[in-house]
C-alpha cells in the first residue's frame, strides 16, 4: 500500500509539518520498495526524476523545490497501478505487494498497457470513463502483452526484457549476425528449461522490435547524393538524374555484386518514422502528460526557453519541443530520424535524404493521425509543425 498522498497538495507551504511528514513517508516507502538500493530518483520540479540521489539529498530536494505536482503514481518508485493508498505514518513491509520476478521492462509494459494489472480498474465503475483506445493503440498494446509472457515456465523475466536486452549487448558489441545465431542456440538448448520461447534466430529476435514499430526503412540512395529510390522511382536500376548505377559493381569484372541472392545498393538511407515515435510519447503514462506541460504549465509570454546542443548533421535527430525545457534536451528524449549515408559532407544534397521526413512532417501538420492519450484516455488528432 502507498502512503496518502495529501502532503502533495502542501507544496506552497513546504515547512509545514504535514509536508514533511509526508516528504519522510514517501522516502520510506520508495527506499523500502527499491531494496538495496542507496539512491533513488529525485521526484523534485528540479531533477524531475532523471537524477539519482541519496535519502539525505532527496529529502532537502522536496522541501526546498518541491515535488512533481503531477507525479501521483509513484511508478518510478516502484507503485503499482491501482494501488490501494493508507494513511499510516510509516508503510508496513506486510503491506507491500512484490511483484513475481518484475523488472524495468515489466514496469514499461504495465506503464503502456493499462489493462496489464488484474488490479488496474476499481469497482466503481471508473473503466467506463476510459475511451476506447484507437486501433493503432490497441495493436501496439496487443503486442506488448503477447511479448509479456514468461521467457520459460515460473521464469523472472519476461520475453521482450530478455531480447531487448540481448540485442542492446549485440549492438554495443558490434556482434556479428552468426555470432548472436550461435548465443541464441547456446541459450536455448544448454542453459534454458526445455520449453523457454526464446527464439534461435536474429530475425525473429529483430521481428520484436519491427513488430512494435520501432524500427526503421531501408531506402536506396544514389551514389552521388542525387536522389533516392522510393515511391514512384522504387524500382528504377540506375540514377534518373546522372546515370549512375544503383548497385555496387565489381571493380575488374563491372559486374554486380550480390550478397545472400540480393544486389547491394551503394547506398542506404535509414530512415526511423516519425508519427509511430510521436504517438509513443503520449501512449505512456510516464510521457503524456509531460507532452502538455507547455499549454499547461509554461509562463505564456511567447517565449520558448531551451538550452542549446552541438549536433551532428549525419545522425538526423528531432526534438520534442512539448517536453519541459529539462527533459526535452535530455538525450533519452531526442528522436532519431534517420542515418545519412556519409561520412562526406552533403551540402545541398541533404535535401534529398530529408525527403521522407518532410512528407511526414506535411502529413502530421495538414492532416493529423488519430493517438491515444494515457495520461487523459481519451483519442486525439495529433498534429505537428517543425520549429
Amino acid at each position: 500500500m502507498t502512503p496518502d498522498k495529501q502532503w502533495m497538495e502542501l507544496v506552497h507551504d513546504r515547512l509545514d509539518d504535514a509536508y514533511i511528514l509526508g516528504v519522510e513517508k514517501f522516502l520510506n516507502y520508495a527506499f523500502t520498495r527499491l531494496e538495496e538500493t542507496r539512491e533513488i530518483r529525485c521526484p523534485c520540479i528540479k531533477c524531475y526524476n532523471a537524477i539519482s540521489g541519496t535519502r539525505e539529498l532527496v529529502r532537502s530536494h522536496l522541501i526546498v523545490h518541491e515535488i512533481i505536482p503531477n507525479y501521483t503514481c509513484w511508478y518510478h518508485h516502484r507503485e503499482r497501478l491501482g494501488e490501494e493508498q493508507s494513511d499510516s505514518e510509516f508503510v508496513d513491509d506486510n503491506d507491500i505487494e512484490y511483484g513475481d520476478g518484475e523488472d524495468e521492462i515489466h514496469d514499461i509494459l504495465r506503464d503502456l498497457y493499462p489493462n496489464f494489472d488484474r488490479d488496474n480498474m476499481n469497482n466503481d465503475g471508473d473503466e467506463f470513463l476510459m475511451e476506447e483506445p484507437n486501433p493503432e493503440a490497441k495493436r501496439f498494446y496487443s503486442v506488448l502483452k503477447d511479448f509479456e509472457q514468461p521467457l520459460y515456465q515460473s521464469s523472472k523475466i519476461s520475453k521482450l526484457s530478455t531480447l531487448v536486452k540481448l540485442l542492446h549487448i549485440k549492438t554495443i558489441g558490434n556482434w556479428s549476425n552468426e555470432s548472436f545465431i550461435m548465443l541464441l542456440k547456446m541459450l536455448k538448448e544448454d542453459l534454458l528449461p526445455d520449453g523457454s520461447n526464446l527464439p534461435d534466430s536474429y530475425y525473429e529476435a529483430k521481428k520484436v522490435i519491427r513488430d512494435l514499430r520501432l524500427s526503421y526503412n531501408k531506402i536506396d540512395t544514389c551514389k552521388n547524393d542525387c536522389m533516392l529510390y522510393w515511391k514512384d522511382d522504387k524500382f528504377l536500376e540506375s540514377c534518373k538524374v546522372c546515370g549512375v548505377s544503383r548497385w555496387k559493381e565489381d571493380k575488374h569484372s563491372g559486374e554486380t555484386k550480390f550478397k545472400s541472392g540480393k544486389k547491394i545498393p551503394n547506398k542506404i538511407l535509414r530512415y526511423f518514422p516519425l508519427k509511430p515515435r510521436l504517438q509513443r510519447l503520449f501512449m505512456s503514462s510516464k510521457t503524456s502528460s509531460l507532452m502538455t506541460w507547455h499549454h499547461d504549465k509554461r509562463v505564456d509570454d511567447g517565449i520558448m526557453r531551451n538550452s542549446k546542443i552541438p549536433y551532428s548533421i549525419l545522425p538526423v535527430v528531432l526534438i520534442s519541443y512539448n517536453l519541459p525545457p529539462w527533459l526535452c534536451m535530455e538525450k533519452e528524449n531526442f528522436i532519431l530520424s534517420m542515418f545519412i549515408p556519409g561520412p562526406e559532407s552533403h551540402g545541398d544534397a541533404i535535401d534529398v535524404y530529408l525527403q521522407p521526413l518532410i512528407e511526414e512532417l506535411k502529413e502530421l501538420w495538414e492532416s493529423g493521425v488519430e493517438t491515444f492519450d494515457a495520461s487523459t484516455r481519451q483519442n486525439f488528432l495529433l498534429h505537428a509543425s517543425l520549429l
